[in-house]
């Protein structure tokens, strides 16, 4: 049902202060460059984005259906079509979407396992998930340490971030083919000037030092396995392992 007038829970309330920040807004604000270009190549008609933050005033396109599933965020109730629920007990029917995006939401939750199994729930058949969070190794993970060292009440993000190798395992476990991924947001707060100069070099030089990554899958359906990429179970293991000894060896180019 849609939702109005919720009230936030004091960690979401501490996460919208933060995406107002100077860091936040340098993290937001070259999500919005890149996160188009990934929606466009999919061209979904039906997208379900979870919680915080907004990329937009107001949703890309008039020919999508966009949802935001509000677990009590802090957000403007005209913006978009809203939903209250929880992100682990999505209140969807099965297969309703062909794309969910995660925002920064992962690292906050209890269980990211079953956040990636409601997803994999409501997408459609070769239905896309795209998540972007923060990486463990970026400044950003630093600065999180040393607010919690201070005890830093105001801080959001109390959890540890998510590295890259566990969520892809997750994914893989969870049904999903991994499809393109990449690493992004390189720029320090206070040194937006240089902003575009830290972004080139830090792909270049140093993709795993970005404060953020972002991750494509797609749902397979066991049933219904995508022609040209099932393979057989004793490879698909030796996939994984291989993956998860080497997760900085991702490709971290741009779509498109």
């Amino acid at each position: 049902m849609p939702g109005r007038g919720r009230l936030s829970r004091p960690q979401e309330q501490r996460a919208a202060v933060w995406w107002d920040s100077g860091a936040g807004r340098l993290l937001l604000d070259r999500a919005r460059d890149i996160l188009p270009r990934w929606i466009e190549r999919l061209q979904p008609e039906t997208v379900l984005q979870l919680g915080q933050p907004l990329f937009w005033g107001m949703p890309p396109g008039t020919e999508r259906t966009w949802v935001l599933l509000n677990d009590g965020a802090t957000l403007p109730p005209e913006a978009y079509l809203q939903v209250c629920g929880a992100c682990p007990d999505m209140p969807f029917a099965p297969m309703r979407f062909d794309l969910v995006i995660v925002p920064f939401c992962l690292s906050r939750m209890s269980d990211p396992e079953a956040v990636l199994d409601e997803c994999w729930r409501v997408l459609r058949p070769e239905g896309h998930v795209l998540i972007m969070d923060f990486n463990p190794g970026g400044s950003l993970s630093f600065m999180r340490r040393w607010r919690l060292w201070r005890r830093d009440r105001a801080w959001p993000w109390r959890r540890p971030f998510l590295p890259l190798g566990k969520l892809r395992t997750l994914l893989e476990h969870q049904d999903f083919i991994l499809k393109e991924g990449r690493y992004f947001q390189y720029t320090l707060p206070g040194l937006e000037k240089n902003a575009r100069w830290m972004e080139l070099m830090g792909d270049r030089w140093w993709p795993a030092g970005a404060n953020a990554y972002l991750l494509l899958a797609q749902r397979r359906d066991p049933e219904r396995p995508l022609v040209g990429l099932a393979t057989p179970v004793k490879m698909r293991r030796e996939r994984r392992k291989v993956s998860s000894e080497a997760p900085a060896a991702y490709d971290h180019s741009e779509l498109g």
